[in-house]
């Protein structure tokens, strides 16, 4: 770039800044009542009532939010009987389940249906050549009777999926059979499925199965039904309880009463029974008043199979059968099947199923929980037969505390009952399970559930809850596996934070830390109880800063040893502190000291292999600590511990930029000048850690102006200067979201942020250079291979001529109270004003330069349309600074303004506004040069 030139500049008249003031009563944006409506005489409408009925247009609830609001709508729908509740709830369990009851052993499943392409074609054949109905009744039932045990098929070595797959295609093969008219055979095969319940070999997957074949036979027995109702009523829709068996003709009678007669010929019990539950539901076409005397009979029945979980699982399938037929009255035999079922209660100890699970290697705690799911779903069911809740439950607990074995029946107790019944009851259920704790093998889970109730008291008596807590403790002590003590703590910790003081939780710290070191396992390997833990304590203890204070919660936060286990801890702690942390700052000492060792935690945790987003998680939990201690005036142990923050986690650029903002922010505070020349090198010196380039850049300019306000020159130039050497490395283009992002705009408002600075700043005045900074920049900007006809090049080169003309005025338009600017140190000292002339005529030169090789099309990929338009937006503000910054008096100036005015004008496009009122700017502006030049170009237009 040129550093001759002949700019002559103009100088500034004093300008008012005195500005008038209008009082205003209301803000613009209020709305007034009264213009909106005008209430009419004798309208009964409410006012506010009109007002809502406009607004709710308005009130349009969130998309994403709508379907919820549609599911808490029909949660809230009051239910028809209580049937729907049963078959909704039913459904959840379900669910739950299937989830949960999952096996990784070998399966095996018997049928001789599965499908086979030519024995199905051969079957529907011999149905073909029985035409005769008498004929076809009669093979149907030699069918039924002759079941050939050589084409049973014994399939095993099945996975879970391949089992369950088989399932659904029996399941199709009932459906194709019963559509192809094969009746028969699709009862047969609903008969091999229900068989398939009375196996156990897969103790593990027992619950699955019964959810999944059950599913078979209610579809199977809805297949009958229909079919029995199509024959009675036709086409015509007729709901269960409108059915009357006085309407049905004889004929479907009969149907019913042959399909009746069928189930009836079953030898084996078990498939007999579950058959004849799925087809319950028809005796409402021969009799409805069978029913219920059919459930009675059922459940007589079930005694007769030896083997208590299959029969407890019978049970639940006649429940789910009679809550579908009778309602309400289905919860009377809830309560009879969950009588009979305790009567047989201690079958389930017995030696027999001792070896049985024992052959599958499946411990005493992993057998009796197969049993929770259709307990607790009788005594749900019997629970809510009963109107005296506690009368029940007394009941219960003193069946519990009479019998052996008793922790299946209390867990199922204990996980049904509400929370206020046994809150009441606490201090007995702890006595009863004291009473039988050494030999219970569900002792975690019945005092995990017990801590779950009294969790959800609102407040207890101090002696109360000391005394629960004492007498839990002594149970929980005498829990052997690491990983059901820490199932069980878990509860009763989040109790104990909610109802006692904080050295009670500190007590329970300390002894699950004696504990965990007395049971000789690794912490590691119960790091996620451990983590469950914690987050109870954090979630639910009143003041989350108070558990720093604590001498064991630190130490069972460190009680895991690998890396990976302690960086999970902390990150789970430093999560829930900021999510749960109140205040404003952190001031503690021991505190920030906790805190601290975390953080470190997390950031020794990060290397080269570290992902992007958890790089991101744990410098996010960082820079909160960071920002939230302080020292308020110790503005020397503040920077103390910014720095002790730099050499700990001099691996996350984020924190570091926080950093340098904090110490930034602290030297902006700063009134001592020792501590404020601190935090300018400390920025200075924390800066070049920084990769990112458009990261340091304004970190350099940020810490200039900040050593400004605090009168360090020096360090302003400093940082200056680095910024100065930073342009050239500033990359043209960023990856952003896997595409290339201009930074042109980012370095634009850098530069111009840049420029500003400058005027404030007072020369170095044992440099020989004027404006020393500025012609470095100057000269940086000459190094720079930047297009001539980029809107970055050009935009900076107006904002460089703006700074040099300001400059060379002689009092600026801002100013620093402490510094000493160069108005103030040159007083347009002539030598000054000479070099910044020669620097605005080497800019305006450049300037021309550019507006002439747009004007010959080398704006590349803009076309010529586009780079016409870009001249005379360039020409017009170029035009505009000659003409206030520059001595129009001067004819070469005058005539320079009047040869841009003419480019700028060439074309009209959205500019030409703005010219006029440039224009008119030069009428008004009181100069007589400014008046002869509008004068000149008005004629020109």
């Amino acid at each position: 770039m040129p550093t001759y030139n002949n700019w002559k500049f103009a100088k500034r008249p004093a300008i008012n800044h005195e500005c008038p003031s209008l009082e205003v009563n209301n803000h613009p944006l209020k709305v007034e009542l009264n213009k909106i409506i005008r209430q009419p005489v004798g309208s009964k409408k409410n006012f506010l009532e009109t007002l809502e009925k406009w607004s709710f247009p308005l009130e349009e609830l969130d998309p994403l939010l709508r379907f919820e609001q549609m599911n808490l709508e029909e949660d809230s729908k009051p239910l028809e009987n209580d049937v729907v509740n049963y078959i909704r709830l039913w459904q959840s369990k379900r669910t739950t389940i299937l989830n949960k009851y999952t096996t990784g052993e070998k399966l095996t499943i018997i049928s001789s249906f599965l499908p086979e392409e030519e024995k199905v074609n051969s079957f529907s054949a011999l149905i073909r050549q029985v035409s005769n109905l008498n004929e076809k009744v009669k093979h149907r039932l030699e069918q039924l009777d002759e079941f050939d045990e050589s084409s049973v098929r014994k399939t095993m070595g099945l996975s879970q999926q391949e089992f369950v797959t088989k399932i659904h295609m029996l399941d199709d093969e009932i459906k194709k059979a019963w559509d192809s008219e094969q009746r028969v055979k699709a009862f047969k095969i609903a008969i091999q499925c229900s068989k398939l319940l009375s196996d156990i070999s897969v103790m593990q997957f027992y619950p699955s199965k019964f959810v999944l074949i059950t599913d078979i036979l209610h579809k199977f027995g809805n297949l009958v039904y229909d079919r029995l109702k199509h024959k009675s009523f036709g086409s015509k829709v007729i709901e269960f309880q409108d059915i009357q068996s006085e309407l049905v003709p004889e004929a479907a009678k009969e149907t019913c009463q042959n399909w009746m007669f069928k189930m009836a010929s079953i030898r084996e019990l078990l498939p007999r029974l579950y058959m004849e539950m799925s087809l319950l539901k028809c005796y409402v076409f021969t009799s409805r008043g069978e029913i219920k005397p059919a459930i009675d009979r059922i459940t007589i029945m079930i005694r007769g199979i030896g083997n208590p979980l299959v029969a407890v699982y019978l049970r639940v399938y006649l429940c789910n059968v009679s809550a579908k037929l009778v309602g309400k009255d289905s919860e009377e035999y809830f309560a009879k099947n969950f009588k009979e079922f305790i009567d047989d209660y201690q079958q389930i100890f017995s030696t027999n199923m001792s070896k049985k699970f024992g052959t599958q290697l499946l411990t005493p705690d992993q057998y009796l929980s197969l049993y929770i799911p259709a307990v607790e779903w009788l005594l749900y069911g019997t629970l809510n037969s009963n109107n005296n809740k506690a009368k029940l439950l007394d009941e219960l607990l003193q069946q519990c505390n009479s019998i052996e074995n008793n922790e299946l029946l209390l867990f199922c107790v204990l996980s049904t009952f509400d929370s206020p019944n046994i809150i009441e009851k606490s201090s007995q259920i702890l006595e009863i399970i004291k009473k039988s704790a050494d030999n219970m093998v569900m002792l975690s889970g019945v005092l995990h559930l017990v801590g779950g109730h009294v969790c959800t008291c609102e407040s207890y008596r101090a002696s109360s809850s000391e005394a629960l807590s004492q007498a839990w403790w002594r149970l929980a002590a005498a829990v052997r596996a690491p990983n059901d003590f820490l199932h069980q703590l878990e509860p009763w910790l989040q109790f104990v934070c909610m109802q006692l003081s904080s050295q009670h939780i500190n007590m329970i710290l300390r002894g699950t830390i004696r504990y965990m070191i007395k049971s000789g396992s690794a912490a590691d390997e119960y790091c996620a109880q451990l983590q469950a833990t914690l987050k109870r304590v954090l979630t639910h203890v009143p003041d989350v800063e108070e558990l720093f204070l604590m001498d064991a919660f630190m130490p069972l936060v460190e009680l895991v040893q690998k890396s990976t286990a302690r960086t999970a801890m902390a990150k789970t702690v430093l999560t829930i502190f900021f999510e749960r942390f109140t205040g404003i700052y952190i001031e503690d000492p021991i505190v920030i000291s906790g805190l601290m060792r975390l953080c470190c935690i997390l950031h020794d945790s990060i290397n080269a292999v570290s992902v992007e987003a958890e790089s991101k998680m744990c410098a996010d939990l960082i820079v909160k600590f960071v920002q939230a201690v302080t020292y308020h005036d110790d503005l020397e142990q503040q920077l103390n511990f910014y720095v002790e923050c730099r050499a700990s986690f001099i691996k996350l650029d984020a924190v570091l930029l926080a950093l340098v903002h904090a110490v930034n922010t602290l030297g902006a505070r700063a009134s001592a000048r020792g501590v404020a020349r601190a935090c300018a090198a400390y920025a200075f010196v924390t800066v070049p850690s920084l990769r990112c380039v458009l990261t340091r850049a304004p970190l350099y300019l940020l810490g200039a102006q900040v050593a400004l306000l605090n009168n360090c020159v020096g360090q302003a130039e400093a940082n200056l200067k680095s910024l100065v050497g930073l342009i050239p490395d500033i990359p043209l283009y960023i990856q952003q979201d896997g595409q290339n992002k201009s930074t042109h705009d980012q370095v634009l408002g850098l530069l111009c942020n840049f420029l500003s600075t400058l005027l404030v700043l007072p020369d170095n005045m044992e440099s020989s250079n004027k404006a020393y900074i500025l012609s470095g920049f100057i000269k940086t900007m000459e190094r720079i291979h930047w297009k001539k006809t980029e809107p970055l090049y050009y935009n900076v080169l107006l904002k460089t001529l703006d700074l040099v003309c300001e400059m060379a005025q002689e009092t600026y338009a801002y100013r620093i109270d402490s510094v000493l600017s160069n108005d103030q140190l040159y007083g347009c000292e002539e030598e000054f004003v000479s070099c910044l002339s020669g620097h605005a005529g080497a800019a305006c030169r450049e300037l021309l330069t550019t507006l002439a090789t747009l004007g010959a099309g080398g704006g590349g990929a803009s076309g010529v349309g586009g780079d016409s338009r870009r001249q005379s937006a360039l020409a017009l503000e170029l035009f505009w600074r000659v003409t206030r910054r520059a001595a129009l008096a001067d004819p070469p100036t005058a005539q320079l303004a009047a040869n841009l005015w003419a480019l700028a004008t060439k074309h009209q496009d959205h500019n030409h506004k703005l010219a006029l009122s440039m224009l008119s700017a030069l009428k008004t502006s009181g100069d007589v040069a400014s008046e002869k030049l509008y004068a000149r170009l008005k004629d020109g237009c």
